[in-house]
């Protein structure tokens, strides 16, 4: 199993939602311990913690160890990330417009099932908490079942998006459900033919809810997009009525994306977007309590430690590795093709991971200085996620350009506005008061841990 491992004391695991399996994984780092409980909250502690995680005590009683301060260098980077997306065919049978990994034919040097199973051995032993075993099409793999049951053995909690078509019967009987989560995508309302003759809305809900019947937990995966404007509402309704969880994704215009630049939304559909997102937010807060640990819990904590370290987490504390075996900060970089680290075919993924030579590393927010000096959302009331090296490149062609559009700009002004008028309350994710000493010259950032949820 992973690294560091402990069974719950008896009064936390009964507490716990019901698909959570009662384990605590925490991993060494250079300010002490980070830890991510099964109740979904994450944790960076002092030394002194140690005791206590191996005892299996809840946050509550760790609480008086979490870190007050972080020293963040240029390079900082966890130990290991958080949280793998692991590509393990492009093979798919749908071709979406906007797949970012240009779903379809295998890729030429397929990484093999024997290696598959050694990386999933290396992130156990570097103390890894969450897996994405994504694809393509992931259940399109011959050995899918067998990965996913590994993965589950070595304690990881596992992430798996899939269409739904190739999801079968004796594919969904092999699956565990503890810190299991099955996600579907719905883009639109319609998409006849795309699903056996069957609406996109139709197939995917009616997939979800009997999935969720069985006892998996389920979630909804939505690109927005300007196509999508107004089904949006709809499929936010469907979500919360049958008590299925939902995460979204802007449009992106790569990998195949980049050939459907008018799915990308526009200023008009600011409004509209913002309310969604702000329906999506109540929900999540909701939803979040029923779950465990999950990857959606792992990104919001490290959607955190962006905005308190002012760096993107992305090969700081998650990778993307595609099934050609490159290594890729993130979904993002990996569907742009930019700022490889390594590939695991060729070199162990503790070395690639451990490289303080990886361009993406390099890149903080003070590049970013002269693009957004004068910005109206370059204030700290404001996450702006357009600080994206891989975003960057797309729209900008540098790294340290603006990645942000328009829309995406006034998308986030709207965004604070419905949150202070509908939600009135702070992000989820807690930071304790302390600070991140970057070197430079400004106030130190608020960081520190505290429970993860849906952050804001």
């Amino acid at each position: 199993m992973l690294q560091n491992i402990a069974a719950c004391t008896t009064e936390y695991a009964r507490r716990l939602p019901e698909k959570a399996r009662p384990l605590i994984r925490y991993r060494r780092e250079d300010f002490g311990w980070l830890a991510a409980f099964p109740d979904g909250s994450m944790g960076m502690y002092d030394e002194a913690v140690e005791p206590l995680l191996r005892a299996g005590e809840p946050p509550e009683r760790c609480a008086e160890h979490l870190i007050d301060r972080l020293s963040v260098d240029t390079g900082f980077h966890f130990r290991a990330p958080a949280m793998v997306w692991l590509e393990i065919t492009r093979t798919c049978n749908l071709r979406c417009p906007h797949c970012f990994v240009e779903g379809g034919k295998a890729r030429s040097t397929e990484i093999s099932t024997e290696r598959i199973m050694e990386l999933l051995d290396e992130w156990a032993a570097m103390g890894v908490f969450s897996l994405i075993v994504t694809g393509g099409e992931p259940t399109i793999h011959p050995d899918f079942s067998d990965i996913v049951q590994r993965a589950y053995d070595l304690g990881f909690v596992v992430g798996i998006p899939t269409n739904g078509t190739t999801l079968t019967e004796g594919i969904v009987e092999r699956l565990p459900q503890d810190d299991v989560i099955i996600s579907m995508s719905i883009d639109g309302l319609h998409g006849e033919g795309k699903y056996r003759n069957e609406g996109e809305f139709s197939y995917v809900t009616r997939r979800l809810a009997e999935l969720r019947d069985r006892g998996f937990n389920t979630s909804i995966m939505t690109t927005t997009t300007h196509q999508n404007v107004d089904d949006l509402p709809v499929i936010m309704n469907w979500a919360r009525d049958n008590d299925i969880s939902l995460r979204s994704v802007p449009f992106i215009p790569m990998g195949r994306g980049a050939l459907h630049r008018d799915l990308a939304s526009t200023v008009h559909d600011v409004e509209n977007t913002a309310r969604f997102w702000i329906d999506e937010e109540e929900w999540a807060r909701q939803k979040d309590q029923t779950l465990g640990l999950c990857a959606g819990k792992v990104l919001d904590f490290l959607y955190t430690m962006v905005f308190a370290t002012r760096r993107c987490m992305s090969g700081r504390g998650v990778c993307y590795v595609n099934s050609s075996g490159d290594v890729f900060p993130c979904s993002t970089c990996a569907g742009n093709k930019v700022l490889v680290g390594g590939n695991v075919q060729l070199t162990p993924f503790a070395d690639i991971w451990n490289d303080e030579d990886w361009l993406i590393r390099k890149i903080t927010w003070d590049n970013y200085k002269d693009t957004c000096d004068g910005c109206p959302i370059n204030d700290d009331k404001y996450f702006c996620t357009g600080r994206c090296p891989s975003q960057s490149s797309i729209l900008s062609g540098r790294y340290d350009g603006c990645g942000t559009t328009e829309f995406q700009r006034q998308s986030i002004i709207r965004r604070e506005e419905l949150f202070r008028e509908h939600i009135m309350a702070e992000p989820l994710v807690e930071l304790r008061r302390g600070g991140a000493d970057t070197g430079a010259d400004r106030p130190a950032a608020d960081v520190g841990a505290g429970e993860s949820g849906q952050a804001s």
